[in-house]
């Protein structure tokens, strides 16, 4: 009998370890979210993504490559639209160079040429005579530019501004434009509404 009472005590014994050994250890309560808040300052040296109206790769009469990321520098770019071929374009070239010397730091200038892309001879040498310190892009060369902003253009002279994203500020001035003593000043007096627009002025 007592050995029967000692056999059944042995199984309890057993039976009670294996269920405790199948039982599940709730899991710890997870952590509080530690990800910084979306209108949380970014950290100084983050490089935040940019997402751009429109991406290009267009070479300078230079050789030299200049994306969208240009605009990024910028709070705001001038593209000018001219050729080689237009005389209202030509005439304004030294004005456009004055304008280049008096831009305000925190504005882009970009020329950009619709020349045949197999001549650029003569844009280049225009802005040679001019002292167009500029850079100027091969529009043709670019489908990216061309998809951008140069397909809907119809006249030159076009002359549009476009935000650090490459959005488009304000209305595009096509010709010269007129009022002021200068060409060069009608132009900075254009980039300053359209900087008053950018700041909600």
């Amino acid at each position: 009998m007592k050995k029967l009472v000692a056999i059944l005590l042995i199984l309890v014994i057993l039976a009670a370890g294996c269920r405790k050994a199948n039982q599940i250890t709730p899991a710890a309560p997870a952590p509080e979210s530690t990800a910084a808040p979306t209108d949380a300052p970014v950290p100084e040296g983050t490089v935040v993504p940019v997402s751009y109206a429109f991406t290009f790769s267009a070479k300078t009469l230079d050789g030299e490559t200049v994306t969208e990321a240009f605009f990024g520098r910028y709070d705001l770019t001038m593209v000018n639209v001219w050729a080689s071929w237009c005389p209202p374009c030509r005439g304004e070239l030294s004005e456009l160079a004055a304008l280049y010397d008096k831009l305000p730091e925190n504005v882009g200038f970009l020329s950009v040429t619709v020349d045949d892309p197999g001549d650029l001879s003569d844009a280049q040498a225009l802005l040679e005579e001019h002292g167009c310190a500029f850079p100027c892009l091969d529009g043709q060369g670019s489908p990216g530019l061309m998809a951008g902003f140069l397909n809907q253009i119809m006249a030159i002279p076009t002359t549009l501004f476009l935000d650090k994203n490459g959005n488009q500020v304000g209305q595009w001035i096509v010709g010269v434009p007129q009022g002021s003593a200068s060409v060069s000043d009608a132009y900075l007096n254009e980039i300053q509404t359209r900087l008053d627009e950018l700041n909600g002025k």
